[in-house]
């Protein structure tokens, strides 16, 4: 049998072939390694999947959940011991650590975040977890694009639930808002002698019935002057509608709402959320202004909770 020679046009188109191969297969290959290293967006709700731990011992993977403004680290471990709502456990974020009790279930561990430990994580290079449960629960996971990720699904979370309350809508275009630049006069003067600029005047009124009223109003315009919400809010309060108004609260510019389930002398209790905050404050009126409860009462008579201290 005769062999034929070999074509060396043919061994060069096979060489090609092969080198076009590795490189046509070295984008998937490297994208399993981001995607084992780096953070990811779950695709839907307020949710960051980790990237693979490292070193782990019980622990298989995790996850950042926010609900309700509220962050968590949720760890997925094998089948664990009777569920408890304290674990002592710590999160290391590179040489900072941060003590935390932490709820273990069935097959998963949840860590409350601090919005300082979330902060952490964007721009920390490795974060470690460890339990203090009666065998050893470690693991470490690095935190390559953890900050583009938990700033993508942040918007995505829920808001504090306050359902339980009556929002006070205020706008620049209500009737209130002449009487309140008149109230505010010294006020609006002040502002424009530190900002050089005119204040964003926002208001409305709530008639409280047998002749009370209250008039709330917030002064918008620089974060310098008013904190990091850049406003002011306001309230006055008046006993007939031929009396004067007069100042019953003053306060960074927050959410604000009415409690209908608790009220002082036909005053009604505010309850006020601060966009960078978690919880309320409860305020009351204590005969002449408002002021901020207890909040150990607060919590009692927190109606979210079903809880009304008689």
């Amino acid at each position: 049998m005769t062999k034929l020679p070999a074509n060396p046009q043919s061994h060069a188109r096979n060489a090609r072939a092969a080198a076009l191969a590795a490189l046509a297969i070295l984008p998937f290959l490297s994208g399993q390694g981001l995607a084992a290293e780096a953070w990811q967006e779950a695709g839907s709700g307020a949710v960051a999947i980790l990237p693979v731990p490292t070193g782990a011992t019980a622990i298989t993977g995790g996850s950042l959940v926010c609900a309700e403004q509220r962050w968590s680290l949720r760890l997925r471990t094998g089948p664990r011991e009777t569920p408890t709502s304290a674990v002592p456990a710590q999160l290391s974020v590179d040489a900072k650590t941060y003590p935390i009790l932490a709820e273990q279930q069935a097959r998963t561990i949840t860590l409350p975040l601090s919005r300082e430990i979330v902060e952490a994580l964007k721009g920390g290079s490795r974060l470690t977890a460890d339990l203090g449960s009666d065998d050893t629960v470690t693991a470490a996971f690095p935190l390559r694009g953890s900050r583009k990720v938990i700033e993508a699904v942040a918007p995505l979370c829920s808001q504090v639930d306050m359902s339980a309350y009556a929002k006070i809508e205020l706008s620049e275009t209500d009737a209130a808002v002449e009487t309140a630049r008149s109230l505010l006069e010294e006020e609006i003067g002040l502002f424009r002698a530190a900002t050089t600029a005119t204040p964003k005047v926002a208001a409305t009124r709530l008639d409280r019935g047998a002749g009370k009223e209250m008039l709330f109003a917030t002064l918008c315009g620089s974060a310098w002057y008013y904190g990091r919400t850049g406003c002011g809010l306001f309230g006055f309060v008046r006993t007939g509608p031929v009396g004067g108004w007069r100042e019953a609260y003053n306060s960074e510019g927050l959410a604000i709402y009415t409690d209908a389930s608790t009220s002082n002398g036909g005053w009604p209790n505010l309850v006020t959320l601060d966009r960078f905050d978690l919880e309320p404050m409860h305020w009351s009126w204590n005969g002449e202004r408002y002021e901020p409860r207890d909040p150990l009462i607060a919590a009692d008579e927190d109606p979210r909770t079903g809880t009304i201290t008689p």
